[in-house]
């Protein structure tokens, strides 16, 4: 049985190679290049582009991480799209002047009565944002 040889562990360690190649290896080579690019603020499409003509394929994906990971390059977190907020606009059977008196109190007390008619136009107008219930009514069957 052998024995346990730390200098021989540590001269494999030394000797190993990852079976695969480490990501982005091949745009080591172009280190300098894509750098001096960044500082001239070109996009990573443009640097693709760049070095696509000059027989390196290589992503705007590609460039992009390389940059982040090796030129430790800051990222930016991506904007979301503010929501779009459109004006209530009242409905055309409802009184303006009905809508300018009616308090925060009244429009709670307003959403839970049934109402019929045009009244019910100008409920929904003035209703504030958040879950909608709906409102339940008897419908009455004439008889014959």
């Amino acid at each position: 049985m052998s024995t346990f040889d730390p200098a021989s562990v540590r001269q494999a360690v030394a000797d190993f190679t990852p079976r695969r190649p480490p990501r982005l290896q091949e745009l080591y080579s172009a280190k300098e290049v894509i750098s001096e690019l960044r500082q001239k603020r070109a996009s990573y499409r443009a640097i693709a582009e760049l070095l696509t003509q000059h027989c390196l394929p290589v992503s705007k994906t590609a460039v992009a991480e390389f940059c982040h990971e090796v030129l430790g390059e800051i990222v930016r977190p991506r904007r979301r799209p503010g929501r779009k907020r459109g004006q209530s606009t009242p409905s055309p059977n409802s009184d303006p002047n009905l809508d300018a008196a009616v308090t925060p109190e009244d429009e709670t007390s307003a959403t839970r009565q049934p109402t019929a008619g045009p009244q019910v136009d100008q409920t929904l107008a003035t209703r504030p944002r958040g879950p909608r219930i709906a409102q339940v009514r008897m419908v009455t069957t004439p008889s014959t």
